[in-house]
């Protein structure tokens, strides 16, 4: 008996030193943790052999092969002008009730609809376009999409998506443009034709690999089982050949599983494209004379983002591993293959940003604010708002959303108080337009939580301020909550001033409304 298990082993040590064996774990390479699952899929594209080349190649003119890629080509195609209509037109519901695509409605849904401000997306439309190779057979259109969660996506319409979210965290023109010279390199280089081809290729080379595997390990299993009944037949006669007929096929069962267990698996050709656009979004940016060296500054920033609040990862630019990986990535390109022409550029003088990309962004990063809040995302919200009055600080829409994003998460008398100061900034600059009531009734409420019976003619008015404002911009009606109001002017010792319903308000000046809803007499 010792003798046959000394032969297995030395069978299995013979098979494991065979190269024409050991190959079959090489197309996709292997764990490198003993006893761990290989990951779901490789980040890297295979290293074929020369036999593997050919295989796929002998696959390729398959004409299965060639309509299986054809089918899934145009499914993609199909799928993304289902998602530029239903981002294009905001009709994601139709897309929900028609859709078999749960991936392109799952697309649909992450990403939004449009950012409805004509002007920035028209600048970033103008940027983008500057960004296209001059031989490019493609037709590109840039666009902006109002979503907090960082995002980019390209599209084979040759549309480009770029998040709020995304464009909100750039500080520069050149961090923009290496972001849009990114997407443009997928569609250039056709990533996504390439993917779906490459799969299908592969796929089916793994497919003949295992099959070919499983015809192995049975050879091998016969031929331990024989080898093993006649190493017992001349030890031990009949009985012993039967036994070790079985210990051998058992040993050549599990020699083989070991040598051909399944290591292959398929390549996540999406993470491999992204390296690659990586590489030729900043060779493009550079080419257009922009500073590439604050590329790696907008992947800190994110990655800082990602600290603060993990969600902000959700989408793929700001998942942390990927963010990490690829700031290494960029920042050994730009100290290695592009080093030389980098230096060269800075002696002519490179682009980091424009005049006007502040005054833009201040717009964006308010109104992206205002999304983040609404995901309840308050790191961001308060970040991108604070970032905006900071810019421009005359804007009563952005001051009223950081005081009630301030109200909302602060803990202390002095975060209340700041977000007060901000609900009193956004009133005095929308003194003379008179377009927001909201802050006026956000004004009242903190005083009234401040107890503070000197306050009283001040709440009074502040609400009081908020219907006259409300009925402005509502045709003359008052606000459905008009009841909790009545309420909080009672706590202030009003409990006679009732406004009824109003038509045909005028809203040319505030005066207007103001005259119309003096104090009525109370009803009987």
């Amino acid at each position: 008996m010792k003798l046959i298990a000394r032969l297995l082993a030395l069978l299995i040590v013979l098979l494991l030193a065979n190269p024409a064996y050991a190959q079959f774990g090489r197309l996709k390479g292997k764990s490198k943790d003993k006893g761990k699952e290989a990951p779901a899929a490789s980040e890297q594209a295979p290293e074929l052999t020369d036999k593997d080349k050919a295989k796929m190649e002998e696959i390729a003119q398959r004409a299965e092969i060639k309509e299986a890629i054809d089918k899934e080509w145009a499914d993609v195609k199909r799928a993304d002008m289902e998602v530029a209509y239903a981002i294009n037109t905001r009709d994601r519901m139709r897309m929900v009730a028609r859709s078999a695509d749960e991936e392109a409605l799952q697309r649909v849904v992450k990403f939004g609809g449009l950012y409805d401000n004509p002007i920035l997306q028209d600048y970033v439309n103008n940027l983008g376009q500057s960004l296209v190779p001059k031989d490019s057979p493609n037709l590109y259109a840039f666009k902006l999409v109002l979503n907090p969660i960082p995002r980019a996506e390209s599209l084979t319409t040759g549309t480009i998506y770029a998040s709020t979210g995304l464009v909100s965290m750039l500080d520069n023109e050149a961090q923009l443009a290496y972001v849009l010279a990114h997407e443009i390199a997928h569609i250039e280089k056709m990533h996504r034709y390439l993917e779906v081809r490459n799969s299908v290729l592969e796929n089916a080379l793994i497919a003949e690999k295992e099959k070919d595997a499983a015809r192995k390990r049975m050879i091998i299993g016969l031929i331990s089982a024989g080898a093993g009944a006649a190493v017992g037949g001349a030890i031990g006669g009949s009985t012993a050949a039967v036994q070790g007929a079985m210990m051998g096929g058992i040993g050549g069962l599990i020699a083989s599983e070991f040598v051909f267990r399944q290591r292959l698996r398929p390549t996540a050709w999406s993470l491999v494209n992204e390296n690659d656009a990586d590489e030729y979004g900043l060779k493009l940016s550079l080419e257009r004379n922009y500073d590439v060296r604050e590329v790696p500054k907008a992947y800190a920033r994110l990655d800082s983002l990602v600290g603060k609040d993990a969600r902000v990862g959700l989408g793929f630019m700001g998942d942390k591993t990927r963010v990490k990986e690829r700031l290494a990535q960029i920042q050994g390109l730009l100290g290695g293959s592009m080093k030389a022409e980098l230096e060269a550029k800075i002696k002519v003088g490179l682009t980091g940003s424009t005049a006007n990309f502040s005054l833009l962004m201040a717009a964006l990063k308010r109104d992206n604010g205002i999304a983040a809040l609404d995901y309840d995302l308050f790191p961001m919200a308060k970040e991108n708002l604070e970032d905006a009055v900071s810019i421009r600080s005359n804007d009563p829409r952005a001051y009223y959303y950081l005081g009630k994003v301030s109200a909302m998460t602060g803990r202390t008398a002095a975060e209340r108080q700041q977000a007060l100061s901000h609900f009193l900034k956004a009133i005095q600059y929308d003194a003379e337009r008179g377009s927001y009531p909201e802050p006026h009734l956000q004004y009242a409420l903190n005083l009234i939580r401040e107890n503070n019976p000197a306050h009283r003619d001040k709440i009074l008015e502040e609400l009081k301020g908020y219907v006259t404002l409300y009925q402005r911009q509502n045709g003359g009606q008052v606000p459905a909550n008009m009841p909790i109001i009545y309420d909080y002017l009672l706590l202030a010792g009003e409990n006679s001033w009732f406004v009824p319903p109003v038509s045909n308000v005028s809203t040319k000046n505030v005066e207007a409304i103001q005259v119309m809803t003096v104090a009525a007499p109370r009803r009987p």
